[in-house]
């Protein structure tokens, strides 16, 4: 069947789940096994119908049937009387197909087979469990064994691509395969242990996705509406299936051809090769995980089983009944088999043992002793998750536990995988793999519903679960037609309600268990997992909060680790070479992200000690890596053979490792990457043309036709140029023609915009949030800043510096705001007089102002960059958020500052003051007391170049002269020499005070 087609009937059946269920279900559903007794149904559903009314007004909105089954008394009469002969009719008519669909074998299983057949019992087995008990326990287990042995077979095909030409191709492949695929699953590993007829069924199958493929590729290449949608579904399976398809060839390439101009391009597992990683595993290359979790959506739960013995694939291989024991199936394997074995990592040692191969009875008797102890320790653990029902006795449907763990079910389903066809095991594994898939349909249906009810599924007062109820209720009204599992959840809200939260306790339980191993060391993979199901149990847990949140601090610090390594490598400096350069180029960085407030790296500038030693640590791993692939790859030979490829994908590397890696740079003679650079010169030396050919063309490299255009001009004006760039307008060898080799420049130069433009509209989405987010905070603190300095009375002027002459006159040419350059610019704020008491308010003004221009520079950082990436705005389709990044920066503006300017006139003016006292005495000749004082006041007039002019008294001395006898005149120095009295220049003050005569001066210094 086509993929157009299943979707269609994907459709239907959703319709029919939510439209088309007979009453007849409706009822075996409700009632169960007490629809035969009258008395009994009459009961059963007249409490059903009431509790139902207390939850919703109106049952029909919930289910349509509803409203007819529930109207009044004598309608639950009437339907009791019914439904025995309906109701049994149904089960005696199902019982019939059952028996047909259960004789085939899971292999042989339609997928029709088991919707159609779950669904019934779904509906039938609790109102006739003696009948369909059995039965339909069988079949969902043949059903759950067929889903997963899809996924196994799905993954072979991918890994065997292009070797299913026949069947010996395909075993040569295979036994490489088998090396690694026997770590993913049970069900791979059954498909190992007999290459010859698995590779004979994948053979015979390889064409069943090849007509589906090609149809739905037809279907889709026909409506162009449905391009886009389809595009990355059918791109992967040609990418995984395609190759092997003979007979059904479905159009990849035109196909491909198609999505690419809408944009859409697959990108397979793997397809990006780091050459600083290990190289990945099998299982990523064909994305055996989305395989999971597509099986997970199925209620399939595939989980990587523990390591398996000899004991355990034996009793696989020996299918064990009645006729034939172990014992004897055993020694039939080891006589038969073995020699297919010879090279298997488990059992290549008991297999190459011919002491064992001769004669096994003894090692078999041996096998079958450890085998009886393992049967009985796995069937005490199923029966305890059981208890107290019987396990050796099949379990209804409805009355399976489901509290089993996923790490549980793999374990056990895993041992029942090998082991069940030993007898004693056969019905406790029938209801353990049971009950492990009715957990998985059940947790998908169980999440749907959770998904709505997020924050409302878990409460502490009186009304929390009526109220969780009746939004169960509105939940169900839209959701119950998803799937059979959910119909049935909808069907009966006051059970579900009390299902869905003791579903999410499990859940939150769980994640605890792996939050306990994981939180503190977590990996990369751990973080990705663990942290979206703490934000989505979060909601409604409260006992998973502070694990949580420990979680998010140590993927915060691997993050924020990832980061700064990111930073330190970019300038090529060599700042990872060892641990103290790390230290100490890291301590100068996070000092002025600390500043900052760049929360980005916080984490990792809190313990440099440990995080260098982590960083340098990684870096030299990955050195080592990136040495090894050079080495295996014989990079530095090829270069010869495909220069521009080899050196465009290398380089970079190198560039970005060489200078913290001594053996990438030398190691011992010369280092790879030193190889590598000596041979790529002159293609480094061309890129580094062409970039600058970019630079020029912005905004003209939408397509070729435009770019010529816009090239050619610039190439007519590069005719008398010697920058170089001259040299990319022509060939060199004179074997293309002009116009050809500029339009070669442009496919090349365009295809590289359009590499950087997959990343680029991201970044610039990012960095307009970003802008919004810092333009608020700065123009907060800019406000903040310039009223504290009003209140302080303060004002910024720039420093006197090498832009500043030592003179006294005014710079006409000063300007207000910072002056861009080249290289860092930095800022420093100065008290001039450390030894003056500085106020609170000046210390806030000074820290406002200091916080104001750190985050207007670190705003300017981040415009330089993002108004230069948008000049690409037209290539890379990111016109708005570069619109609002433009309007973000062309209105930020700095701090006012004053230029600093100071003119100062001195004026002296002195005043005398003569007080003569004469004493009248005898004695005429007596000489006279003379007080002579004499005040000079020096007073400074200060021109600031703001709109202010102060005049502040600064100094005042006064000189008193004491004389005996005659008045003489007033001397200053040694020798009563008399002299000039100079106006104080030991202390000059300026400042908006005169009690306190303070300048508090805030001076930035633009280093360039």
């Amino acid at each position: 069947h086509s993929l157009a087609r299943a979707v269609a009937r994907a459709v239907k059946r959703r319709a029919a789940a939510q439209n088309s269920v007979e009453e007849e279900y409706l009822l075996a559903l409700i009632l169960e096994n007490e629809y035969e007794n009258n008395d009994k149904c009459k009961k059963r559903l007249k409490e059903y119908c009431e509790v139902l009314k207390n939850v919703t007004k109106e049952p029909k909105k919930l289910e349509e049937k509803l409203d007819g089954i529930c109207k009044d008394d004598k309608t639950i009469e009437a339907k009791c009387k019914e439904s025995e002969t309906k109701v049994k009719a149904k089960c005696t008519s199902f019982q019939t197909e059952l028996d047909k669909a259960v004789k085939k074998g899971a292999s042989t299983l339609e997928d029709n087979d088991c919707k159609k057949n779950e669904r019934q019992c779904l509906f039938l087995e609790g109102a006739c469990p003696t009948e369909l008990k059995d039965k339909c326990n069988e079949l969902r287990n043949k059903c759950y064994q067929k889903k997963r042995d899809d996924v196994a077979e799905k993954a072979l095909l991918r890994v065997l691509r292009g070797n299913l030409k026949d069947k010996n191709t395909c075993k040569n492949k295979l036994k490489g395969v088998c090396q690694e695929f026997n770590k993913e699953s049970d069900e791979l590993i059954k498909l190992c242990l007999d290459e010859e007829k698995t590779c004979g069924d994948l053979v015979s199958k390889k064409e069943y996705k090849c007509k589906p493929l090609k149809e739905g590729i037809d279907l889709v290449l026909g409506k162009e509406d449905l391009l886009k949608e389809k595009c990355l579904l059918f791109l992967e399976e040609c990418y995984f299936y395609g190759s092997n398809c003979e007979t059904d060839q479905p159009k990849c390439k035109e196909f491909a051809s198609k999505c690419q101009k809408e944009n859409l391009v697959y990108a397979a597992p793997g397809s990006h090769f780091d050459p600083t990683k290990l190289k990945i595993r099998l299982a990523e290359e064909i994305d055996l995980e989305k395989l999971y979790v597509e099986a997970v959506k199925k209620g399939i739960h595939i989980g990587r089983p523990s390591i398996k013995d000899e004991v355990a694939l034996l009793a696989l291989l020996s299918k064990s009944d009645a006729q034939n024991t172990f014992k004897d199936q055993c020694e039939d394997v080891i006589k038969k088999k073995c020699g297919n074995f010879k090279e298997h990592i488990i059992l290549k040692d008991l297999c190459s043992n011919k002491t064992i191969t001769d004669n096994p009875k003894e090692k078999c008797e041996e096998l079958n002793k450890e085998l009886t102890t393992r049967i009985l320790t796995v069937s005490k653990r199923i029966e305890k998750y059981f208890a107290p029902a019987n396990v050796k006795e099949i379990i209804g449907w409805h009355m399976l536990h489901t509290f089993l763990g996923e790490r549980e079910c793999t374990k056990l389903l895993s041992d029942c995988f090998y082991l069940k066809s030993q007898a004693p095991l056969e019905k406790p594994c029938n209801n353990l793999k049971a009950a492990c898939y009715k957990k998985g349909l059940e947790a998908v249906a169980n999440e749907a519903l959770q998904d709505k009810l997020r924050g409302k599924l878990q409460g502490s007062n009186r009304t929390w679960l009526e109220t969780l109820q009746k939004n169960l209720v509105k939940v169900c009204e839209k959701t119950k037609g998803e799937s059979d599992e959910l119909f049935v959840l909808c069907m009966n809200p006051i059970k579900t309600a009390l299902t869905v939260s003791t579903d999410l306790r499990m859940r939150a339980v769980a994640l605890q268990e792996h939050l306990n191993e994981k939180r503190d060391f977590p990996t990369e993979k751990d973080c990705k997992e663990l942290e979206k199901k703490c934000e989505v149990l979060g909601k409604d847990s409260r006992e998973i909060k502070w694990s949580c949140y420990t979680l998010k601090q140590h993927c915060n610090r691997l993050k924020s680790i990832e980061h700064l390594e990111e930073e330190l490598l970019k300038e090529n400096k060599g700042y990872l070479k060892d641990e103290n350069s790390c230290k100490e180029e890291a301590k100068k960085r996070c000092e002025k992200w600390f500043r900052r407030e760049n929360n980005k790296f916080f984490s990792a500038c809190s313990d440099l000690e440990l995080v260098c030693k982590k960083i340098t640590r990684n870096v030299e791993s990955k050195c080592n890596i990136l040495k090894g692939h050079m080495e295996t790859m014989n990079v530095i030979s090829e270069i010869a053979k495909k220069e521009e490829k080899i050196c465009e994908f290398w380089a970079p590397y190198c560039k970005k490792y060489e200078q913290n890696c001594e053996k990438l740079k030398n190691g011992g003679k010369d280092g790879q990457c030193k190889k590598l650079n000596k041979k790529c010169k002159s293609f480094l030396e061309k890129e580094a043309l062409e970039n600058k050919v970019v630079e020029e063309l912005k905004g003209s490299l939408s397509n070729v036709g435009e770019c010529n255009n816009t090239l050619n001009i610039y190439c007519t004006q590069l005719k008398k140029a010697e920058n170089g760039l001259e040299t990319l307008c022509k060939s060199k060898e004179n074997t293309k023609s002009d116009i050809k080799v500029r339009e070669e420049l442009c496919e090349k130069l365009i295809k590289r915009i359009k590499e950087k433009c997959s990343k680029l509209k991201d970044e610039l989405e990012e960095v307009k949030e970003v802008l919004e987010k810092k333009e608020e905070k700065y123009k907060k603190i800019k406000e903040e800043a310039e009223k504290a300095m009003e209140d302080a009375n303060l004002i910024l002027s720039r420093a006197k510096g090498p832009d500043n002459n030592n003179n006294k006159s005014v710079n006409k040419d000063s300007s207000d705001t910072p002056k861009e350059g080249k290289g860092t610019t930095g800022f420093k704020l100065v008290r001039r007089n450390a030894k003056v008491h500085v106020t609170e308010k000046e210390l806030a003004a000074f820290d406002l102002v200091a916080r104001a221009f750190d985050l207007y520079l670190e705003l300017k950082e981040i415009c330089n960059h993002s108004l230069k990436n948008c000049g690409f705005k037209k290539e890379c389709d990111c016109e708005d958020p570069c619109k609002k990044i433009q309007g973000i920066c062309s209105t930020l503006e700095p701090l006012k500052v004053r230029p600093h300017e100071i003119v100062t006139k001195n004026i002296t003016t002195t005043t005398t003051t003569t007080t003569t006292t004469t004493i009248k005495d005898a004695k005429a000749t007596d000489c006279h007391s003379l007080q002579t004082t004499d005040t000079w006041v020096t007073k400074t007039s200060t021109h600031t170049s703001t709109s202010t002019t102060t005049s502040t008294v600064t100094s005042r001395i006064t000189l008193t002269s004491t004389r005996r006898c005659k008045p003489t005149k007033c001397t200053t120095g040694e020798e009563d020499e008399a002299g000039d009295v100079k106006p104080s220049e030991g202390l000059r003050m300026s400042g908006w005070s005169v009690m306190r005569g303070v300048l508090l001066a805030m001076t930035i210094s633009f280093m360039i």
